[in-house]
């Protein structure tokens, strides 16, 4: 069976259901560093905003799709031409010649598949660090078990509603594979259903801060939630910040 990396058919309904309130979070490293890296920066939910306040962000992207969606939108936002760089690349392949202030990555880290994987990746994205410059990632810890296609939000447009359902499948090699359904109505009647199968990796805290060790990191903060509540074990939501060691 195929699978997708992220919203390769659906990115053009991204925006509606990614609610999270991470942008505060996020912004406050970026106004700090100046010049941001952003690791899947998907449709520029974070870094259009961020770039609205003056901060220059280089964003790397391997979706088509995703980054179709992003130029949209800067299509009508000439003023952030300066502060946006799109690349076409993923968090292995990138090669940008140069190092940044601070590195990001949202909803990017699941879906390293493997170990191999995600070693490369953040070595790759250390090269591209400053000295004591930072990393900071979420990565969702609660994916070690199966869950049936649910309801998983659902809004409304003028005359067109939006419904989302999520589920999941533990697969071996510790990886699991999300589908994601998404259907379009309009005046009540099915306008459009679209599934997404993608395979994310499954780890754990020990896993991650055995990898950041390994890629020359240094753990410095740990959040639950972007609010900055400290992370407890047993929270299924784990935020890093890390400092890239001279």
């Amino acid at each position: 069976m195929a699978h997708d990396r992220g919203y390769d058919k659906a990115a053009h309904l991204y925006d509606l259901f990614d609610t999270k309130d991470n942008i505060p979070f996020f912004l406050h490293y970026a106004i700090e560093a100046g010049e941001i890296l952003d690791i899947g920066a998907g449709t520029g939910r974070i870094a259009i905003p961020l770039a609205e306040r003056g901060v220059r962000i280089f964003c790397v992207e391997p979706s088509l799709a995703m980054r179709r969606e992003f130029l949209k939108k800067l299509e009508t936002r000439s003023d952030l031409a300066a502060n946006i760089t799109l690349v076409a690349a993923d968090a292995r392949s990138f090669d940008l010649g140069r190092a940044f202030p601070a590195v990001f990555l949202s909803g990017t880290f699941d879906h390293f598949l493997d170990a191999e994987e995600r070693l490369s990746s953040v070595l790759n994205i250390a090269r591209h660090l400053q000295p004591n410059g930072k990393l900071v990632f979420d990565v969702f810890l609660g994916l070690m078990k199966d869950t049936p296609l649910s309801p998983a939000g659902r809004v409304e447009q003028g005359d067109r509603e939006y419904r989302r359902f999520v589920g999941g499948s533990l697969l071996p090699n510790r990886t699991r594979e999300t589908i994601l359904v998404f259907e379009t109505y309009e005046a009540g009647a099915l306008l459009e259903r679209i599934e997404e199968r993608s395979l994310v990796g499954i780890v754990d805290r020990q896993d991650v801060h055995y990898l950041l060790r390994e890629a020359g990191f240094e753990v410095t903060r740990e959040f639950s939630n972007y609010d900055s509540t400290p992370f407890q074990e047993g929270d299924s939501l784990l935020i890093i910040e890390a400092i890239r060691e001279e």
